[in-house]
């Protein structure tokens, strides 16, 4: 879809966040003062030791054709003339030490590879010895033998710039004996092994997407696949097919695979990416997808409720705001303050409730809010203005609107979201506090103005298990 004709549908439903500059009276009453605040702190990083096929998860071998990032080199193993055929894997990894070094303690344990080349040869892979190589030597770090959370491909420098750019929840550089599987006899002895455990870099259909300077892949954390390949070439980069298979490689790939053994609770902070809304599917892209990317961050803030309705010259106020959100990649969000919004009663599309609002009923059927959002209890809802800045604190995009909301749990356990809209069936449980933080791609005044540095022109960044104090 164009950006623009993104932009343009999603102001329907955001137009919630539009400003509308009008005249209103000076309130004449004494506010009456109500703070609230609310916190979560998930900065340590997601890391995962394991990886596995799923039994709804599709296999397949990627065949020699030529390379999709440079069709002039072909056949390679980069192509996409892939076929669908069956197998299983599961691994798991000790990261220990980030640098090379032949005294790395990085290891792979409780292998078990299962995979069905096209020519119907069945292969084995049962155990693997890390790469422990000396530092600065080869074309490229290894990170030890193992490495986790790590941009790779495309312009990196990182592996083969055939694939594109990506991230790698696990990856891994190891030697194998690769075996018949019917007979367990030894086809190939002593071979280089490559496994990644990535974001996705193919789209629906199985093209794979050619971006080598921007990671285009698909960081929905549903979609993660596994690449497991045995590259034509010995230890030293020489050519030098691999006994027993067809075509003298290996490129096996695993979609919809699952990581565990995580260092922490995963789903804590996450990003919804842009997808489907769950409430209508036609709409897409949109915030309010089931598509999730894992992350890790911290929030605090603090807020004064003092007039119900909306006023110029209202009193709510953002007293504290302070947010740190990081992907997985690296890339990092802050706002460290933000401005309550203060409109004239009766503009815009529904009342802001003078700019902070507790225990409102938004969302849904309400009219309050966006309808692609299920009903909901907003402990601490407000709208406001910000600079969105990077992890070192220069400006990204200034004066950007903002919507955040302290509420009852929308998503379930598995970090989708409920489809309700005429009653609220999320969960309201004093454990299940969840923070919404939203900048969409528009302007105070409502014109399409996608988010700079965000990637994608909006954020919609989650925190879970928040802590609220009345």
């Amino acid at each position: 879809m164009n950006p623009f004709t993104f932009l343009r549908s999603l102001l329907v439903f955001l137009a919630f966040f539009t400003i509308w500059a009008c005249d209103s009276s000076q309130t004449t009453t004494e506010p009456e003062v109500s703070v609230r605040s609310a916190s979560a702190d998930y900065s340590e990083a997601v890391l995962f030791s394991g990886s596995r096929s799923t039994e709804g998860g599709k296999v397949y071998e990627v065949l020699p054709g030529p390379a999709v990032m440079n069709p002039a080199m072909n056949p390679t193993p980069f192509s996409d003339n892939i076929n669908m055929t069956s197998g299983s894997y599961t691994l798991e990894v000790s990261d220990v030490d980030d640098e090379d070094s032949p005294a790395s303690a990085d290891a792979a344990g409780n292998v078990s590879i299962m995979f069905t080349g096209d020519d119907g040869r069945q292969y084995k892979i049962s155990n693997i010895n890390i790469i422990h190589k000396e530092n600065g030597s080869g074309d490229h770090t290894f990170f030890g033998g193992v490495g986790r959370n790590k941009v790779m491909h495309g312009n990196t420098g990182i592996g083969t710039g055939l694939m594109p750019k990506m991230l790698a929840y696990i990856t891994l550089w190891g030697l194998a004996d690769l075996k018949d599987a019917a007979t367990d006899s030894v086809l190939a002895t002593n071979r280089v092994i490559h496994i990644m455990t990535a974001t996705n870099v193919r789209d629906e259909s199985l093209k794979m997407i050619p971006s080598a300077a921007v990671d285009s892949s698909d960081h929905n954390f549903w979609r993660a696949q596994t690449h497991i390949i045995l590259p034509p070439q010995d230890t030293q980069g020489n050519s030098d097919p691999v006994p027993g298979t067809h075509y003298g490689f290996l490129h096996m790939m695993f979609e919809g695979v699952e990581l565990f053994g995580a260092n922490r609770e995963p789903g804590l902070a996450y990003e919804v990416l842009p997808g489907p809304a769950v409430i209508n599917p036609a709409m897409s892209p949109t915030p309010f997808s089931d598509r999730v990317a894992l992350a890790s961050g911290s929030i605090s803030l603090k807020t004064s409720d003092m007039d119900e309705n909306d006023s110029e010259q209202s009193n709510d106020a953002i007293d504290e705001f302070a947010m740190r959100f990081e992907r997985l990649d690296g890339t990092v969000f802050t706002i460290d303050a933000i401005k309550a919004v203060h409109k004239a009663e009766g503009s815009g599309e529904h009342t802001f409730f003078g700019g902070v609002g507790y225990d409102k009923d938004m969302h849904g059927n309400t009219g309050i809010g966006t309808g692609l959002m299920p009903r909901m209890l907003a402990y601490i809802t407000f709208w406001g203005v910000a600079d969105l800045k990077d992890g070192d604190g220069n400006v990204l995009d200034s004066n950007r609107p903002v919507h955040v909301m302290v509420a009852s749990r929308a998503r379930r356990d598995d970090l989708s979201l409920i489809g309700d809209t005429s009653t609220d069936q999320t969960d309201h449980g004093a454990d299940k506090v969840e923070i919404h933080v939203i900048l969409p791609p528009t302007d105070t005044a409502g014109n399409p103005d996608p988010v700079e540095g965000s990637g994608h022109g909006f954020l919609h960044l989650m925190f879970e298990k928040v802590s609220l104090q009345n």
